[in-house]
């Protein structure tokens, strides 16, 4: 038999006092699709990132065909073949398409000058193997996150990776989206490379993987064949136990009052030049769970942004409990009950190189309130893993970085929350304790909108879905309605 693509073999990793990865083994195959999967703080990331050579195991040794990886290095795993597609786009925004794809890597003619003609040949022959088209003058600022990250893989085949390991490849993508990129990775498997996706969602496992590998604790409890297993198999070797039921939406209170409300409202594209959002006008009553579906890149940033007045609006008016706050400072608006967590948890939601201690009370400082006591009680309340107040935010698995948003978020006294994509990058257990601490916040009487990539979760979580399409509202629906009017609504056609 051939020699796997990649075996990884005792693998161990401390950071600190934190074992993240512990006596840990797994094979891959070539012309294979793997799923690795487990809770947040699992170890899985750190596990994809020891295979690939941006961590230097304490113990136990990662081997690319039966060779050794040494140096332990990204350079020396991209020059045998192994390629990360790391979970936050490591791209240019300012950078084309084609400047992006051979960053690092670009292809030189005489007198060492850039050759744009061989690098654009490179770019053609792949796309042409996946049966992919992107623009290659385009700035990847104008680019959805599809596109975004079908370039991350184009730039890794480019360069030579037989091995495709994907940290959290669908978390910013539609249903629909996701689909066609596990369509792109299989043809990728078919045609001899390994492929290896760190997921949460385990029917995308079910839908698409060849073999699973559950990691629990920074071990692993589990590796088998998709076909031999099911996904309560997986949820329970995850969790350790039989998986909780889940929990109730609360009853939609009557009459309905105060809350959010929009009018009007124009705001520009972060990246200038067009209007984003076009005449948006909805209501969210206190108590009330309202979702907005819609395809990334349809205005959902710039109108949160506008709600949270990090962006000014060009036309329009946001009002809270029946009072204009267009005009209030970030400051204001939180002091008066609006709570926000954006899309990206990295640039607008956390202080990485600080504590999670500082991070958990942002915004709180100089309220009065005992910060040990606040800091202990959000670790605890959202199940924030290390509990460890004084470690650096960085060094929390994704997952683990959501929770101390959303307990920031949600940990005090709240008339609005604005929720963008909440759950993105956790686990099953995770998001059921979000969706909880979400349910809580209806049930105390605040206005809740949760603006998400999931229809799935909006579908559970939500008493009613606004669906946007190029920045306006084509249609509101009931959370029960047919998958495929909500995708046809999210492609821009009004619903029947």
């Amino acid at each position: 038999m051939p020699e796997p693509a990649l075996q990884l073999e005792h693998l161990s990793r401390r950071f600190g006092a934190v074992l993240a990865v512990s006596d840990a083994s797994a094979t891959f195959h070539y012309g294979k699709m793997h799923a690795l999967v487990g809770e947040n703080g699992a170890g899985k990331s750190t596990l994809l990132k020891l295979a690939g050579g941006a961590e230097k195991a304490d113990q136990g040794r990662v081997l690319i065909e039966g060779v050794p990886l040494a140096p332990p290095t990204p350079a020396e795993a991209i020059r045998r073949g192994v390629g990360f597609v790391y979970q936050h786009f490591m791209l240019v925004d300012a950078f084309s398409t084609l400047e992006n794809l051979c960053l690092g890597h670009e292809p030189v003619g005489r007198f060492g000058a850039l050759d744009e003609n061989q690098a654009r040949r490179q770019a053609q022959a792949v796309m042409s193997k996946l049966d992919l088209d992107l623009d290659l003058e385009a700035r990847v600022a104008e680019l959805g996150v599809g596109q975004r990250q079908h370039i991350e893989i184009i730039r890794i085949l480019i360069r030579g990776a037989k091995v495709i390991l994907l940290d959290e490849p669908t978390a910013v993508l539609t249903p629909g989206q996701a689909t066609h990129l596990y369509a792109t990775l299989r043809r990728m498997a078919d045609a001899g490379s390994c492929i290896v996706v760190v997921t949460h969602r385990l029917q995308e496992v079910r839908a698409h993987c060849d073999h699973v590998t559950v990691l629990r604790r920074g071990k692993v409890v589990l590796d088998t064949a998709t076909s031999a297993s099911t996904v309560a198999d997986w949820t329970r070797a995850i969790m350790g136990q039989e998986p909780p039921p889940p929990v109730q939406r609360p009853a939609r209170p009557e009459p309905v009052q105060g809350g959010l409300q929009l009018k009007s409202l124009r705001v520009e594209s972060t990246d200038k030049g067009h209007l984003a959002v076009q005449d948006v006008s909805f209501t969210v009553p206190r108590g009330t769970i309202v979702g907005i579906a819609g395809v990334e890149g349809n205005g959902q940033r710039e109108l949160v942004r506008a709600i949270a007045g990090l962006q000014p609006c060009n036309e329009g008016s946001v009002w809270l409990d029946g009072a204009d706050i267009s005009k209030m400072s970030v400051a204001a608006r939180r002091a008066a009950g609006l709570a926000v967590v954006h899309d990206d948890r990295h640039r607008e939601g956390l202080m990485l190189d600080v504590s999670v201690s500082d991070n958990l009370v942002l915004g709180d400082l100089g309220t009065g309130s005992d910060e040990v006591k606040t800091v202990a009680r959000r670790l605890g309340a959202y199940g924030i893993v290390p509990a460890d107040p004084s470690i650096r935010a960085r060094n929390l698995s994704g997952g683990n970085q959501q929770k101390v948003v959303m307990a920031r978020a949600l940990d005090r006294s709240v008339a609005v929350a604005v929720l963008a994509q909440p759950t993105r990058g956790v686990d099953l257990g995770a998001a059921r304790g979000i969706h909880e601490a979400i349910f809580q916040t209806a049930r105390q009487g605040a206005a809740v909108l949760v603006i998400s990539a999931d229809l799935a979760e909006l579908r559970a979580i939500c008493h009613e879905i606004i669906v946007i399409a190029r920045g306006k509202v084509v249609t509101t629906l009931p959370p029960d309605t047919a998958e495929e009017v909500f995708g046809q609504a999210m492609l821009g056609e009004a619903a029947p």
